[in-house]
Order: C-alpha cells, then structure tokens, then sequence
C-alpha cells in the first residue's frame, strides 16, 4: 500500500495542487473523499478539529495545509524535485502569492457566475469559516475581484510570454502547482474564467499542467483510513528548536490556529519545531495517538 494518503475532496483547488506535484513524481497515493462542509467524522478524528482540505495522512502522522504538504513530499520522494536549482525560495513565494492573492479573486467570480445554484448548507458552512462575514456576500465583489484577477494574470503571463513551458522555465514546479490551483478552480465553471481569455500564454500552460493528469491514484474507504492511524506509531521523535522563539519545548502544551481563516485550534503536546514546521502529540479514542504537523507560515503557536 503506498505510504501517502490526501484526504481530499474532487473540487478542492488545493488538492489539486498536491495532485499535480504528485503526477509529477509519479509517486503513487491513495485518494480518501472527504465532505466539502462539516461534519467531518472521518476527518476530525485525525487533526484534532483541524477541517481544512487537503489533508496528507503518513500512518499515525497527519500534515496540514499544502504549503507543509509539499515540503513533506518533497523530502520523502525528492527525483524529480520541485524545486529547480537554486528556486526553493522563489517556489514558495509564488505559492504565498497564488494562496494568499490569486486565489481569493478566483472565489467571488466563480461564486457569482454559479448565483443561486449554491447550495444553503454550503453558504451556512463557509460563513462560519469567516466570522464577521456573510458569505452570501462574496458574489457581490465579483466586480472588483475581476479587475484584480486580471492584473494578477497578467504578471503570470509575462511570465510565460517569452515561450517557456512552465513558470520558472523549462522544468515543472511548485511555482506552477501553487499559480495553477486557481485558474484551474476558475475553468472548472463554464464562463467563470473568461477574464483570463486575453492570456493565450496562460492558457497554453494552464493546458500542460492540466494534461498531466493525477498520477498513481487509488481510492481508499475513510474507515480504513483511521484503521491505518489506529494501527500505527508516529514516526517523529522528540526535537527542540535551539532558536524557537518564543522558547517553546517539547512536551509544552499548545494549540495551533490559522490566522486567515477557520479558526479551529488544535491542542496537543509539542513534539518538536522548526523554522517551517510544528508539530503537536493528541489522543483520540478513534485513532489513539497521533501527530499532527502544521507550517509556520499562516499559522499562531500559543502556550496553554
């Protein structure tokens, strides 16, 4: 059975970012569906309330948020990397930027162009995700988030307007997974994506990325799923950051939160941290212990 486990769900964008890296390493992984709102049953169990998607499961180990995803692929299966020489800082810079700004101008133009056929229960879950605001408000920015999303295309298409087939050049990497999930999300509602129709480069690209497919994938019950942590041990040992700083150590008490939105915190025991990284030991009845692993960027670290 292949080691890596996303749980997922088919319309997720950010699953499909890890999926693309995935196909590009040929790595095989197995697929585990997960609702798109709460509850999550077969979810919570493993992250301790953590409701995000994706999600990548290693036996009793749980990572949290693509950004942490990758960095974890990328290390247990680093031929191809993707990373070109010497692009490992510029590779996460893009993701922040398609994260943090080309993907939340994707939203209110997808989520006007589909109007009144989203559904109540999914508006209901996506305000909670967002306290202080209403979702049901998202469409009516669609104006300025396509004035917006047309100047963030825009600079990916000079970037891929001197004939190179991928972002940073002639090799796949992060840099296109992370620009790709949003326009990816845009073309997947019939006329929401008709701001970037004056982009050919782009959607060249966007073509390439989306002929690579999924790679090895293989479906797996979320049942079995929990049986796998069930069953297994973390694999991370016991590790302090000698330049931690706020001076956390292991065995310290902790929650971690998101700080942009669903703020559901974790709390567990620090395993141990890092300048990318920190990691939390929790208890389940369902699952018995587990580690779950979280990034530093975008995430708050507090004392119990």
């Amino acid at each position: 059975m292949p080691e890596l486990i996303l749980h997922h769900y088919d319309t997720s964008p950010f699953s499909e970012k890890v999926k693309k890296i995935l196909a590009f390493k040929d790595v095989p992984w197995h697929a585990v569906e997960q609702p798109v709102i709460m509850p999550k049953p077969q979810l919570l169990p493993l992250t301790g309330g953590y409701r995000r998607i994706p999600v990548l499961q290693i036996g009793a180990d749980i990572y949290c948020d693509t950004q942490l995803i990758v960095r974890v692929i990328e290390r247990r299966c680093p031929e191809p990397s993707v990373y070109p020489p010497g692009a490992e800082g510029t590779c996460h810079v893009w993701n922040l930027w398609a994260d943090r700004m080309l993907f939340w101008t994707t939203t209110s133009i997808l989520f006007a162009q589909l109007g009144g056929s989203v559904p109540q229960e999914f508006i209901d879950d996506r305000t909670k995700m967002i306290p202080g605001r209403n979702f049901e408000d998202i469409p009516k920015l669609a104006p300025h988030a396509k004035e917006q999303c047309r100047a963030l295309a825009q600079l990916l298409e000079a970037q891929l307007a001197g004939g190179q087939p991928f972002v940073l050049g002639g090799q796949f990497s992060l840099a296109d997974a992370a620009a790709y999930h949003p326009v990816w999300f845009l073309r997947s509602v019939p006329g929401a994506a008709a701001v970037l129709d004056e982009f050919p480069a782009l959607l060249a690209w966007a073509d390439r990325i989306l002929a690579m497919g999924h790679g090895d994938r293989t479906d797996l019950d979320p049942d079995e799923a929990l049986w796998i942590a069930q069953k297994s041990q973390p694999d991370t040992p016991l590790e302090p950051d000698q330049r931690e700083p706020n001076g956390l150590r292991p065995g310290d008490r902790v929650t971690v939160t998101p700080d942009d939105y669903a703020f559901d915190p974790v709390a567990g025991e620090l395993v141990t941290s890092s300048v990318h990284e920190v990691a939390i030991l929790r208890r389940d009845v369902q699952v018995g212990q587990v580690v779950v692993h979280f990034p530093r960027i975008g995430f708050r670290v507090e004392r119990v």
